[in-house]
């Protein structure tokens, strides 16, 4: 058989074409360390590869939900902890407060702590984590309990119609509901010993009128009674409402100026209460998902005496005010009942976070497992690598020589 010095030539490239691939391979190798480096490497190990590497994936997620939902539960923790010793506190005073020693002064100044007392659970409730309220269920952008205030100082005030208002003019020593002059919404929570109530005819004449002496307000309810033996009942006998257009002279700002606090329920970008209800999931493993929040419903009512934790704070307050030694006396047990409702949460939240401690143990251990799995199936061996680099480099070099041998210049070369 004739062979060509054109097949001969074609024949000499092949090879050294083969042979350079595979010092080419071997290099990039070298260079990243890996073994695998397309499909064609091998396609069995490179699909096992791609699964490791989904589980991988998984893994670093799983962990990140962890972490993050530990990171929740630790602030819904450190509050529910804070809000513990608030109660703690509550119940002191409480005790204080219905001994028979105590003076009517007495329990207003222990209703000034009970005050400060409230707005600090209050702010407790709203405790915000990441931009996300803790205990505000799945609503977690809308703050779960928000403090507002009735305000009758300014102009700007009724303009804007930021007062609240009532109509007394049904006659003293009736109960009659304080209503926000925005939307005529009922208004109940409000914080004892904030109400202030004043009246001004525009002459110099201004007088502050005195909290159970001539009226009294029911704090959790929202009502104010004018009391018939009160200074001069007739003055507070009032529609302050004018009809709804708040714009006579009953309610002006030279007319009766009604401030106080009080806790409301956050409301939607519809204007509609929201519930603090739901639960915010985390998907910890594949498919489990727990839920990482104590809903602000399940934290303040305690489903077995039906005892609402801002209630039970207003009404020691309300009667710490009105000297109601018996409000003072069931106001310990509503306490203690809501006490063990926060310490049921919290147990439930430490309960939680010890399962979330557990699972990232263990997705630590797999991280590590399918880690070293990968690496041996990537991974190049460096010493084999190495060692196979140098003999394809002599072995390329050989063929450049023999073919350096068998293909021969000739005249046409040098022409």
């Amino acid at each position: 058989m004739r062979i060509t010095f054109k097949s001969l030539n074609r024949h000499a490239q092949n090879i050294l074409r083969n042979r350079y691939s595979d010092l080419a391979k071997l290099q990039e190798q070298l260079a990243t360390g890996k073994r695998l480096l397309r499909p064609s490497d091998n396609p069995v190990d490179v699909g096992n590869d791609l699964k490791l590497r989904d589980k991988m994936a998984a893994l670093t997620q799983y962990k990140r939900n962890i972490e993050d939902g530990m990171g929740f539960m630790s602030v819904s923790d450190t509050a529910m902890m804070s809000m513990n010793d608030i109660m703690q506190r509550m119940r002191e005073l409480a005790i204080q407060a219905s001994s028979d020693t105590n003076t009517a002064v007495e329990r207003r100044y222990i209703a000034k702590e009970v005050d400060q007392l409230v707005r600090q659970m209050l702010s407790l409730l709203n405790t915000n984590y990441k931009g996300d309220y803790v205990f505000a269920g799945t609503q977690t952008k809308i703050v779960p309990y928000p403090m507002l205030s009735s305000q009758a100082r300014s102009q700007e005030d009724y303009d804007n119609l930021r007062m609240a208002w009532f109509d007394t003019t049904g006659g003293a020593d009736i109960a009659v509901q304080i209503r926000s002059a925005f939307d005529n919404s009922a208004i109940t929570n409000i914080i004892p010993g904030s109400f202030r109530l004043v009246s001004d005819d525009g002459s110099g004449n201004r007088r502050e009128w005195v909290e159970g002496q001539d009226y009294t307000v029911d704090y959790v309810n929202g009502t104010i009674t004018v009391l018939s033996t009160g200074f001069n009942p007739a003055a507070l006998l009032a529609d302050l409402s004018d009809g709804g257009t708040f714009a006579g002279p009953n309610y002006a700002l030279n007319g009766f100026l009604m401030t106080f606090d009080y806790i409301s329920k956050g409301k939607d970008i519809y204007g509609d209460t929201i519930e603090t209800t739901g639960d915010i999931l985390r998907e910890i493993e594949q498919g489990t998902a727990v839920p990482i929040n104590i809903t602000g419903d399940e934290l303040i009512r305690n489903a077995r005496t039906n005892t609402n934790l801002i209630e039970t704070l207003l009404r020691f307050g309300q009667s710490l005010i009105h000297n109601d030694r018996t409000g003072i006396g069931n106001s310990i047990t509503s306490i203690d009942d809501s006490f063990q409702n926060i310490l049921a949460a919290a147990a439930k939240n430490g309960a939680r976070i010890n399962r979330m401690e557990t699972t990232l143990e263990r997705t630590d251990q797999q991280n590590t497992e399918t880690t070293r799995l990968q690496s041996e199936l990537e991974d190049a061996d460096m010493t084999d690598t190495i060692t196979n680099f140098s003999l394809t480099e002599t072995i390329y070099n050989a063929a450049l020589k023999s073919a350096a041998r068998i293909i021969q210049p000739s005249l046409l070369d040098f022409l």
